[in-house]
């Protein structure tokens, strides 16, 4: 007797935190210190969620970004440490390490950062072949970047900011209708998204399951980008940004669950490896 199809249900709307509820991406966000300051020191981890397109089947953890706020000595700068590590296909994964300088201002302008990538294979080896080490320093409206030997300069504006440096500062943006802000972004400190906006959409009452809260919704367009929605808490803290099929969710075990996906995918790849036999 033929084996019966299983039936898939296409999404057909765009993720929000109720619709990542429905999906099984959440259970609920982690509550947010009442002491949580925007401006002082932080650890937000977001694990990192994608969508196949149905309800049912192909929806699953790929990775995490661990962004760690410190304050300067001075009122003028402060450090974003990243770490991101996403896997992919037969347990590989790539491991990126950000140390980032950033003007203590609205679009927390990177202005020195450290930055390297790296990738480990199913048998936990490192390919070296692959591995890339950057410094990057902006003075004026040049951005001077060292590889190795190579030094690379390229122009920029000054509104410029990352996409990790966005993941920061929109904690630090006001609850209000106040236009358009207007910024160009180093999407991975590596790949320049040009005319950028980003605007308050409202206060959006949501229901996570049998919860009722109410979430802030910042909305980001512009060239080069799938539309982002930023939405945050009522203490200002980031607690999802969703594009498309993708959404970085906060939750604080983001880390560990990425280690069993990892190690799933790895002892998938050995029994493929050894014929099935184990």
């Amino acid at each position: 007797m033929a084996k019966k199809k299983q039936r898939r249900t296409i999404v057909a709307s765009p993720l929000t935190p109720t619709l990542l509820k429905e999906l099984g991406a959440i259970d609920e966000f982690p509550a947010t210190p009442k002491n949580f300051d925007p401006y002082g020191n932080w650890v937000n981890t977001y694990r990192i969620w994608t969508c196949h397109g149905f309800r049912e089947s192909g929806n699953q953890d790929v990775g995490f970004v661990r962004i760690e706020r410190a304050a300067g000595s001075s009122n003028e700068k402060f450090t974003l440490k990243v770490r991101q590590e996403v896997v992919q296909v037969d347990g590989i994964v790539n491991v990126i390490n950000a140390n980032i300088q950033c003007l203590n201002k609205q679009l927390a302008t990177p202005v020195q950062w450290h930055l390297s990538s790296r990738f480990i294979d199913p048998d936990k080896r490192p390919l070296t072949r692959l591995e890339t080490d950057e410094k990057a320093l902006i003075k004026g409206n040049v951005i001077s970047v060292e590889i190795g030997e190579h030094t690379f300069k390229r122009k920029v504006t000054g509104h410029l900011t990352s996409d990790w440096c966005v993941f920061e500062f929109i904690q630090r943006l006001k609850f209000e209708e106040q236009g358009w802000l207007a910024f160009d972004m180093l999407e991975g400190l590596t790949v320049m998204k040009q005319n950028q906006r980003l605007s308050y959409r409202g206060l959006h009452p949501t229901k996570i399951g049998a919860e009722q809260i109410s979430l802030h919704c910042f909305v980001q367009t512009g060239s080069g980008i799938l539309p982002y929605e930023y939405w945050l808490d009522s203490n200002h803290r980031l607690v999802a940004a969703i594009s498309m099929h993708k959404a970085y969710i906060l939750d604080e075990r983001a880390e560990k669950i990425l280690r069993q996906r990892i190690e799933q995918l790895r002892n998938s790849y050995n029994r493929m490896k050894s014929g099935g036999r184990k």
